[in-house]
C-alpha cells in the first residue's frame, strides 16, 4: 500500500469510527479527575491527545489508546480511532506480568532466585555457550536471577546471524506447548554465560514454565487464578474468546521501501485466536489498556488489591530496584549500544528500570518502571512523579519515537513535581 492509499485508508476509518470513538469516551468521562486537582495542567495535557491524532492522521499507525494517572486517578484517555476496551497483542508486556507471577511463588517459599533453573526444568543442565564460531560448556549454571533479569544468556539472536538461523531452525514460536518449547530451547546454546552479559531473548518464557511447573496449572491458568481475577483483568488471556474477536485489533508493520503501513493480521480472526500455540510468558498475552492499567495501579499500591496483598510491598521495592552489574549499563553508550535495554537503561525483576534520564536524553524521571510491546505498546510507572501512562497500537517494526514522544507531552504538563 502506498502513502497516498494509506493516507486515504487512514482517513476513511478516522471516518467510520470517529462517532464511536467519541461515545466510548463520553462515557468514561465522569471518571476522570480534573487535572489541575492532581498538578497537571489541563491546557497542556491536550499536547498528549495531539501526538495521538498526529501519529493517526499522519499514516504512522492506524489507532491507538492512550491513558494516564496520577496518584492512582485517571486524568487523560484517548482512544484515536479506536474503542478504549480494543483488545491488542502486548508482546512483551506479557513479561512483567509474568514476573509477578513468578514473584508470588517466590514469597510463598517455591524457590530461592540463586537456585539453578535445573532444579526446577531438568532441561536446562549442562548448557552450551556458542562462542568464536565453536560450542563449550557454559562456566556458570544459570539461575532464576537470570532469568528475571535477561543475563541468562537465553536470547533472540539478535546481532548474531548463527544462532538467529539455529533459533529459526528450532521453530520456538510454533511449539505446541510449553514442555516441547522448552526442550527445544535448551538444545541451543547461550549467547554468552549466565551472569556475564545482558541479551534480550527468552528468559521469560522460561519464567513462565517454571511458573506451571511449580503450581502445577498452565501458565494462563495460573495467572488467571492468582492476578486476573483478583484484579478484575477480564480483557487479558492467552486466547481471546470467540465473543470478544471482533475486538481485537488489526496487526500492521511499517514498510520502509513503500514508506507506510501493511496489515500483518487483520478481520476476519480465527476463533481461539492465539499470539504462540503455547502460553509464551514472554510475548503471548492479548489485553486492553484498561486491563494493563490495573496491574500497575497494584504495583504502584506496593501490591495491594482491594485490601488484599498479591505481592509485599517490600517484594515489589526489590523488584523495582535495577539488579544488573554497572559494568553492564555503563558500557550500553553509543551508537552500537543495545537498543532493547537502552540507553540510561537497566533491568529489575522483570520489568525494565530507567536508571539515567539525563544519560537517556529524554524528559523522564529516575526509576520509572517500564517496557513495551513489539507490535507498538508502551507503559511506564514513575514512582517519582507518581504516573502511570500507557500507549497501546499495533504496529511492527515503527520508526518512530512513541514512548519519547509521549513522554514529553506528558512531564511538560505537570505544573507540579515531586523530584
Amino acid at each position: 500500500m502506498g502513502k497516498r492509499q494509506m493516507k486515504f485508508a487512514v482517513q476513511a476509518a478516522l471516518g467510520i469510527l470517529v462517532m464511536l470513538c467519541f461515545s466510548v469516551i463520553g462515557a468514561q468521562a465522569e471518571e476522570l479527575t480534573p487535572p489541575e486537582e492532581l498538578g497537571i495542567s489541563a491546557e497542556r495535557l491536550q499536547r498528549v491527545d495531539r501526538v495521538a491524532s498526529r501519529y493517526v492522521e499522519e499514516g504512522r499507525v492506524m489507532g491507538m489508546v492512550t491513558m494516564i494517572t496520577r496518584h492512582g486517578k485517571l486524568v487523560q484517555t484517548s482512544a484515536q480511532p479506536m474503542q478504549a476496551d480494543t483488545l491488542f497483542r502486548i508482546y512483551s508486556m506479557t513479561k512483567a506480568v509474568t514476573a509477578v507471577a513468578a514473584l508470588i511463588l517466590y514469597e510463598e517459599g517455591h524457590f530461592h532466585l540463586d537456585d539453578p533453573v535445573e532444579k526446577i526444568l531438568p532441561d536446562f543442565k549442562d548448557m552450551q555457550v556458542y562462542e568464536h564460531g565453536a560450542l563449550r560448556p557454559a562456566k556458570i549454571k544459570m539461575t532464576m536471577h537470570h532469568l528475571f533479569t535477561h543475563m541468562s544468556g537465553l536470547s533472540y539472536g539478535y546481532r548474531d546471524e548463527m544462532l538467529a538461523k539455529l533459533i529459526g531452525e528450532a521453530d520456538l514460536v510454533g511449539s505446541q506447548d510449553v514442555d516441547t518449547f522448552v526442550e527445544r530451547l535448551s538444545r541451543l546454546p547461550l549467547q554468552h554465560d549466565p551472569g556475564e552479559g545482558w541479551k534480550y531473548g527468552y528468559s521469560s518464557d522460561v519464567l513462565g514454565a517454571v511458573v506451571a511447573k511449580i503450581s502445577g496449572q498452565s501458565l494462563g491458568e495460573f495467572m488467571k487464578s492468582r492476578l486476573f481475577e483478583p484484579l478484575r483483568m477480564q480483557d487479558t488471556f492467552f486466547a481471546v474468546p470467540a465473543e470478544k474477536l471482533h475486538r481485537l485489533a488489526s496487526s500492521h508493520a511499517w514498510n520502509k521501501a513503500e514508506n507506510g503501513m501493511q496489515l500483518v493480521s487483520g478481520l476476519p480472526f480465527q476463533s481461539d485466536y492465539r499470539v504462540a500455540p503455547f502460553d509464551a510468558g514472554g510475548f503471548g498475552l492479548i489485553s486492553t489498556a484498561g486491563d494493563y492499567l490495573k496491574f500497575l495501579e497494584m504495583l504502584r499500591r506496593g501490591g495491594e488489591v482491594d485490601g488484599k496483598w498479591l505481592l509485599s510491598p517490600k517484594l515489589i521495592k526489590y523488584m523495582a530496584k535495577d539488579h544488573l552489574p554497572r559494568s553492564i549499563t555503563e558500557a550500553n553508550i553509543g551508537p552500537d549500544h543495545d537498543r532493547n535495554l537502552g540507553i540510561g537503561g537497566g533491568h529489575g525483576l522483570g520489568i525494565g528500570v530507567y536508571i539515567d534520564p539525563i544519560r537517556r536524553g529524554v524528559l523522564s524521571s529516575k526509576g520509572e518502571l517500564d517496557w513495551g510491546g513489539a507490535a507498538g505498546t508502551v507503559y511506564w510507572l514513575d514512582p517519582v512523579e507518581d504516573v502511570i501512562v500507557i500507549g497501546m497500537s499495533q504496529l511492527f517494526a515503527s520508526p518512530w519515537r512513541l514512548r519519547d514522544d509521549l513522554s514529553v507531552a506528558i512531564y511538560q504538563s505537570l505544573t507540579v513535581s515531586l523530584e
